[in-house]
């Protein structure tokens, strides 16, 4: 019987340290990975999952400690040496240039040129660009802008980027499916397997165990700056793998105090809207309604509608009174809560702002909030690309997202708009949000819970609302 062969080592990490500050560091990271495997990091928020791609991406120089590539011992003290010898990164809340196509951003900075001449070659890249969707099994016009694109596909494309570079042998991806709906995650993972296959090797950070054990070969647990476990993924199934991370058994996650319904806390009446029709619900106090469907299937056209950022006809009541006027400011005096981005909630508090320092005219109110939306997207931007920070100290992208919610629920209200608040969140942050969600619940609020993952909204919720193509398609 024949031995298959070894896989030869493609990255080791011995004894990596960096200190960020006085109460976090890395220490001691020991860590090995082959070519043509898959690594899941996994671990609680502020672990140091995202600190330790940092590092190997040269964000932060290593304190001390080794990192070999190839065999080679390599010195990586910025992003450029970190890419020079392989390394690509795929990072939550990056952005594309929303005025270029999708091939533009695809070969931005990585452009095709014409044979034999010196010029770029549109046709290339959009023939590329072409035989790579069909590789990951996409459909999407690489020849369209990249503005037409919904959150899910610009992160897909995110990855087709990495899978371009022709110097890649390791990509890192942080919390890559966090805005992909299941059949978007099939994609992610048909490309990740492809990659694979041509040698090509993994490093992920994931809180979407199902995830974990779909793609990883190997699972390494972190804990306080210490790789603390490491173990094939082939001995884990979900309810171990939640154990062995969090410690927390997996029958506990959804547990919540039943509360008594109440009276109607919002009812909308045939709502159509720029990405949704004839869309009506009720929503009683003390009631938690899932809202799920496929990407672009209008849930978050919706959830905005209903907090006033988007026009739409038909008829919404809140708190039993019909909702006049239809503005960011109105729906939430009526007691309308949103929690779907930062753009929207920078979005809804300089319309409040705006109304309480006196300026009633619409157009200088727009014209002012769409000023410092464009101007924070506009950083963002060129943040993914350059490696600027929104702040100094550096915040996972779990912690924005909770922060975010945390906002939203410490505010007074009748109805919560909630969209996958969970996402990239821990399963401890998680339950820590379900008990703040239940103490909403029992003080008579209600709210809609807009999520992709189809346990979540089976074990936390009272009801499921199915949304496609904007319709609500089944409850």
């Amino acid at each position: 019987m024949m031995v298959p062969m070894e896989k030869r080592t493609i990255l080791e990490l011995r004894g990596l340290c960096r200190r960020i500050n006085s109460e976090f560091y890395l220490h001691d990271i020991d860590l090995t990975l082959r070519e043509g495997e898959v690594c899941a990091i996994v671990g609680r928020n502020a672990s140091g999952k995202s600190t330790l791609f940092s590092v190997m991406m040269g964000v932060f120089e290593a304190d001390s400690g080794e990192i070999y590539i190839d065999g080679r011992r390599t010195a990586i003290r910025n992003t450029t040496e970190a890419t020079a010898n392989g390394l690509i990164l795929t990072a939550q809340n990056q952005q594309l240039f929303m005025n270029l196509s999708v091939y533009e951003n695809i070969f931005f900075g990585q452009e095709l040129r014409a044979s034999g001449l010196p010029v770029i070659s549109n046709r290339r890249m959009i023939a590329a660009a072409q035989e790579l969707f069909r590789d990951m099994g996409l459909s999407i016009d690489p020849r369209a802008p990249a503005s037409a694109l919904s959150p899910a596909q610009r992160q897909l494309i995110q990855i087709a980027r990495a899978c371009i570079s022709e110097n890649a042998k390791i990509f890192l991806l942080d919390e890559p499916s966090t805005h992909l709906n299941a059949e978007e995650k099939q994609c992610l993972y048909h490309a990740v397997n492809g990659l694979k296959a041509r040698g090509k090797s993994f490093l992920i950070i994931s809180h979407d165990l199902d995830e974990v054990l779909a793609v990883a070969d190997t699972v390494c647990v972190m804990e306080e700056g210490a790789l603390v476990r490491e173990a094939p993924a082939s001995t884990f199934d979900k309810a171990a793998l939640i154990e062995a991370v969090y410690g927390i058994k997996a029958k506990d996650l959804y547990k919540r105090e039943p509360v008594e319904l109440g009276d109607e806390a919002l009812r909308a009446e045939h709502l159509c809207g720029p990405d949704f029709s004839d869309v009506s619900l009720t929503l009683r106090r003390g009631q938690i309604i899932a809202l799920t469907g496929a990407a672009g299937c209008g849930k978050e056209g919706l959830a905005r509608a209903l907090a006033g950022l988007y026009e739409y006809t038909g008829t919404l009541y809140v708190g039993g009174r019909p909702l006049e006027p239809r503005s960011p400011v109105a729906a939430m005096n009526a007691g309308v809560v949103l929690a779907l981005d930062a753009q929207d909630e920078a979005l809804i508090r300089s319309y409040d702002q705006a109304s309480q320092g006196g300026r009633r005219d619409g157009l200088g109110v727009r014209a002012s909030v769409g000023w410092e939306i464009f101007t924070k997207r506009l950083g963002r931007t060129f943040g993914a690309y350059i490696g600027m920070r929104e702040r100094g100290e550096y915040i996972t992208g779990g912690n924005r997202r909770r922060e975010l919610v945390e906002r939203a629920i410490r505010r007074r209200g009748i109805v919560y708009i909630l969209c996958d608040a969970t996402a990239g969140v821990d399963i401890p942050a998680r339950m820590r949000l379900y008990f703040e969600v239940n103490k909403l619940l029992q003080n008579g609020a209600a709210v809609l819970w807009l999520t992709s993952d189809a346990d979540e909204a089976a074990g936390l919720c009272d009801e499921t609302i199915v949304m496609d193509r904007g319709r609500i398609a089944g409850a």
